[in-house]
């Protein structure tokens, strides 16, 4: 096999290494499914095994989920439903198989485990995760449109209950090990780099073999379709799922469908009716355009698909950003976190300290988190520097301006900044509609003047517009998808124009509800139509949010 190697030590615990070679984290990929059927078939015949710990080859994680590309390709290339439906019963056919080996199974979970692959540590018998503020578990399948087809819908349902399970599944959410204890998700939490050894603990002290749903006594946690408490999960989940997706999302009713259907059955056939349904939905053309956009597009943008060619790799290693409000300070802070030098720089000191205690704020929500030691929160403090000096400038590799959007406020700072830049580094604006040639005209090198447009909060908001002016040229281009890639964000490039791409829609989206306003419609239907598109705000409200007199600035 090239994706499992299996070691039998002299207590005759199988330990099943989950590696997919050329590969910097496990995923399951057709070759994967195809050799799940075959660890199970050794653990279950080779009579020198008495129990299986599973667990990752991996630095950086157990499993990430399916392969979703690979996924989607295999389960529709034949066209027809049963060969869809074949297809996408493999895993969920080789998951019920090791849960019912005969054998004790452990998973030693060393790293994230998200959709299929906690699905995959949901088939075994016990569960034991590193303590680390890096790991984490879910089933976030429904951001990309889905739901779990690995048996999650099912195995997570009679775990923790309907409330807990739905609750999780339609929300895509993940638990940070302690807390997935606490849920009922994982049965034990071990000092990070030990999950082997107290999996193998497990299986040397008589670990049982059955799973708690194949037990004759078992009953469902909360209670099922026909219990009087258990009935409300499904009157008010569906109301609820009605409100929050407007019917534009099939994943989540099929989900529930699922779930009510699933758990009125032996696990036998309830895992056959989320296959039915997880088919169903991934024909659908809303999870294929979401898998499409959201995934398959998104992975090959962080990988610098539109980089222009033959440009060498940059690594920006100092960036100054100027005007520390709130917009500036987010981008001083993800630049932070991601080991560049920050001069963050404001018309006074005090605003300029304003926007510092902004990043210090953030980095102590993670230091208390334990997502950061106390050593390196101080170092990635100390990395920004908040000032009014200018000369700070020199040696940067870009600046980007986060100043208020005013032509001649943006030409005076341009002006001052490009004096202190040496040849090659590029001079990024963060304008949200003031078109990029146009502000290119104060520049004394309009081929190093580029867009480069966050959005609020910038530590929660993952895209980056990337705007070319008229005089951009292409090494600019390449730096600032090298600096954007560099923060973790995903970039798209497009070309100017007025609200270049987001803020022309979102311009669009709010006039067309000014325009109904105006004509005599009733707000809240104007507002409950927008949402009903999808948008997660109706364009009046959202118009509100961003404050009317904003508008009026912009226009002018």
């Amino acid at each position: 096999m090239e994706n499992f190697k299996i070691d039998v030590d002299a207590d005759g615990i199988a330990l099943i290494t989950f590696d997919v070679p050329g590969r910097s984290m496990n995923t399951l990929t057709s070759g994967v499914m195809a050799e799940i059927p075959q660890v199970v078939e050794r653990i279950k015949t080779d009579d020198a095994i008495k129990g299986a710990v599973l667990t990752s080859g991996k630095a950086s994680g157990f499993c990430a989920g399916a392969d979703l590309g690979d996924m989607a390709g295999g389960m529709l290339a034949g066209g027809s439903l049963q060969e869809a439906y074949d297809a996408g019963w493999k895993l969920n056919g080789a998951l019920r198989a090791l849960e019912t080996c005969g054998k004790p199974v452990a998973a030693a979970i060393n790293g994230l485990a998200l959709g299929g692959g906690l699905e995959l540590t949901l088939a075994c018998h016990y569960r034991v995760v590193g303590d680390s503020a890096k790991i984490q578990l879910g089933l976030p399948e429904i951001k990309v449109g889905l739901f779990p087809g690995g048996g999650g819908t099912q195995r997570l349902t009679r775990l923790i209950g309907v409330q807990a399970a739905m609750t999780a599944m339609t929300a895509g959410s993940s638990w940070r090990p302690n807390d997935a204890k606490g849920a009922g998700v994982v049965h034990e939490v071990v000092a990070a780099g030990t999950e082997v050894e107290a999996a193998k603990a497990w299986i040397k002290g008589g670990g049982k073999a059955v799973q708690p749903w194949d037990d004759k006594g078992f009953k469902q946690p909360g209670g099922g379709p026909y219990h009087p408490v258990g009935i409300q999960n499904f009157l008010v989940g569906n109301a609820m799922i009605r409100k929050q997706t407007y019917g534009n999302y099939p994943a989540a009713t099929n989900l529930m469908k699922a779930v009510y259907e699933g758990i009125q059955v032996p696990m036998d056939a309830a895992l056959r009716i989320e296959t039915r349904y997880f088919i169903k939905t991934l024909m659908t053309p809303q999870a294929q355009a979401m898998i499409r956009s959201l995934f398959l597009s998104k992975q090959e943008l962080d990988k610098g698909a539109v980089r222009p060619a033959g440009i060498p790799q940059s690594d920006p290693k100092k960036v100054t950003v100027i005007g520390a409000g709130m917009m500036g300070a987010g981008i001083a802070y993800v630049q932070a976190l991601a080991g560049i030098e920050t001069i963050l720089i404001d018309r006074s000191q005090e605003d300029a300290d304003k926007g510092k205690a902004h990043v210090e704020a953030l980095l102590k929500k993670r230091l208390s988190r334990g997502q950061l030691t106390q050593e390196k929160y101080d170092a990635l403090l100390a990395s920004v520097t908040a000032t009014t000096d200018y000369d700070l400038i020199k040696g940067s590799d870009l600046v980007i301006e986060a100043v208020f959007e005013n032509r001649e406020i943006k030409a005076d700072v341009t002006k001052r900044a490009e004096a202190q830049l040496e040849g090659g580094a590029v001079f990024g604006s963060n304008t949200s509609t003031l078109p990029i040639t146009g502000l290119a005209e104060a520049s004394v090198r309009p081929e190093d003047f580029i867009g480069i447009h966050f959005f609020s909060p910038v530590d929660k908001m993952m895209l980056v517009e990337i705007i070319l002016g008229e005089k951009t040229g292409e090494a600019a281009i390449a730096k600032s998808l090298d600096y954007v890639m560099k923060i973790k964000k995903t970039p798209i490039v497009v070309n100017d124009g007025r609200g270049f791409y987001t803020s022309r829609c979102f311009g669009t989206y709010v006039a067309e509800g000014l325009a109904m306003l105006e004509e005599g419609y009733a707000p809240a239907l104007i507002d409950n139509l927008g949402r009903a598109t999808g948008m997660p705000r109706g364009p009046l409200e959202m118009h509100d949010d961003v404050a009317l007199d904003l508008s009026v600035k912009i226009a002018k």
